[in-house]
C-alpha cells in the first residue's frame, strides 16, 4: 500500500496535517523524519517545551536546547509549528522542585510572579516560531469534571483564576497567535462529566473576556466504537463552536487494546474508527489542523499505557514499523480529500 502526501491533501483544503516528535528516537530516526518531510506541514514537540524539560531545575534556569533543535529542523523543512504547552495543570506533571519550592510569605504573589514570568520568558524568546500555542492543558479532571487542584490553583484562589491569568498573560505577549485550551477529549474519552466541566470552564472564561481562541481536542480515541457517540460528540462540538471558538485536533491516535488480535481485522477497525471520527470533526469548518501523537507504532506512548491482554503491539498510528502506511493513513488521506475547503 502507498498513499500520496497527506499534507498535500490537507493544504488543498487550507488545512494542516502533522505529528509530534521528540529529540530522542524520532529525531534520530532519519526514516521517521522522512515521513514527516513527505506527509506533514505542521509539527509539535512531545515534551521539549513542557515545564518538565525547559524548567527541569529550579529558577532561574531555562533549558532551550531540545526544543530549539526540533523547531529549527521543522523550519528548515518548511513545516509549521505548534507550541505545547505553557501550563499543564496535572500535579504530577510539575517538575520535582515544586515539592520543596519556597513560596515565601505571600504565596499568592509568588505564584502569580512565577507563572507570569514563565509565560513571558518563553513567549518573548521566540514568538514568531509558533502560530498556535497550547496555553493550558487538562485543567478539568477527566472523570469527575471538577477542576483539578495544583500548586498554582491552591495559591491563586482556584483553577479559573489560574486559567485566566495564563491566557491574559499569553495574549499580552502573543497578540496574533492562536491561543488554545487543550484537554483529553474525544468522542469516547472521557465522561459526560468531563465534557460538561470543559464547557463550564470555557463558558466562564469567555464570559469574562478571557482570550481563548480554540479548544484543543487531544483525540486519544478508544476503539471499538460503541455506537451513539457521534451524535453526542457533534452536539458537544456545536456547543463549543457556537461560543465562537475554533477547534484543533492536537494528539490523534487510536487505543486498540480492545480490538481484534488479527492484524488485518484490527487495522480495518482502526481505519474505520479514524475515518468516522475525523468526518464528524470535519463537519465543523472551525477545525483546520490534525496532528497525530506520533506516526510510527513503536514510538507511540500507547505501547506502555494499559498494554493489550495478549501482549501484542498496539497499532493506533498511521505508519507501521517498516514505515509503510497502514489503513489508518489511507483513512486520514481520504478524509482530508473529502473535506470542505476552509476559507
Amino acid at each position: 500500500m502507498s498513499v500520496s502526501p497527506i499534507k498535500a491533501a490537507a493544504s488543498a483544503k487550507n488545512m494542516r496535517f502533522g505529528t509530534a516528535f521528540f529529540t530522542g528516537d524520532t529525531y534520530l530516526d532519519n526514516a521517521y523524519l522522512g515521513l514527516m518531510q513527505e506527509h506533514c506541514n505542521v509539527a509539535v514537540s512531545e515534551n521539549e517545551h513542557k515545564w518538565g524539560d525547559i524548567r527541569r531545575n529550579p529558577p532561574p534556569e531555562y533549558r532551550w536546547q531540545n526544543g530549539d533543535t526540533l523547531v529549527l529542523w521543522a523550519q528548515q523543512n518548511m513545516i509549521d509549528y505548534r507550541f505545547h504547552v505553557l501550563l499543564w495543570e496535572v500535579e504530577e506533571r510539575y517538575p520535582d522542585w515544586f515539592a520543596s519550592y519556597n513560596w515565601g510569605t505571600n504565596e499568592a504573589a509568588e505564584a502569580e510572579r512565577l507563572l507570569t514570568d514563565h509565560i513571558e520568558t518563553v513567549a518573548r524568546r521566540s514568538p514568531s516560531d509558533f502560530y498556535s500555542w497550547d496555553v493550558v492543558n487538562e485543567a478539568v479532571d477527566n472523570t469527575s469534571g471538577a477542576y483539578r487542584e495544583t500548586p498554582f490553583s491552591r495559591r491563586l484562589g482556584g483553577m479559573e483564576n489560574v486559567v485566566e491569568l495564563a491566557f491574559r498573560t499569553a495574549r499580552a505577549e502573543l497578540p496574533t497567535a492562536q491561543l488554545v485550551y487543550n484537554d483529553f477529549m474525544s468522542w469516547n474519552s472521557w465522561s459526560e462529566n468531563h465534557r460538561t466541566g470543559v464547557l463550564r470552564l470555557l463558558e466562564n472564561m469567555l464570559a469574562k473576556g478571557v482570550p481563548i481562541d480554540a479548544l484543543g481536542l487531544q483525540s486519544h480515541v478508544w476503539g471499538p466504537r460503541s455506537g451513539g457517540e457521534e451524535a453526542t460528540w457533534r452536539a458537544f462540538l456545536k456547543e463549543v463552536t457556537d461560543m465562537g471558538l475554533e477547534l484543533t485536533i492536537t494528539e490523534l491516535d487510536i487505543e486498540d487494546q480492545q480490538l481484534s488480535a488479527d492484524i488485518e481485522t484490527r487495522d480495518q477497525e482502526i481505519a474505520d474508527t479514524t475515518k468516522a471520527y475525523l468526518e464528524a470533526c470535519f463537519e465543523f469548518d472551525q477545525l483546520r489542523d490534525v496532528l497525530c501523537w506520533g506516526l510510527v507504532h513503536r514510538y507511540s506512548w500507547l505501547q506502555t499505557f494499559q498494554q493489550r491482554a495478549d501482549g501484542l503491539q498496539k497499532r493506533g498510528l498511521p505508519f507501521a514499523d517498516d514505515y509503510r502506511p497502514t489503513l489508518m493513513a489511507e483513512a486520514i488521506l481520504e478524509t482530508f480529500e473529502g473535506a470542505t475547503a476552509r476559507s
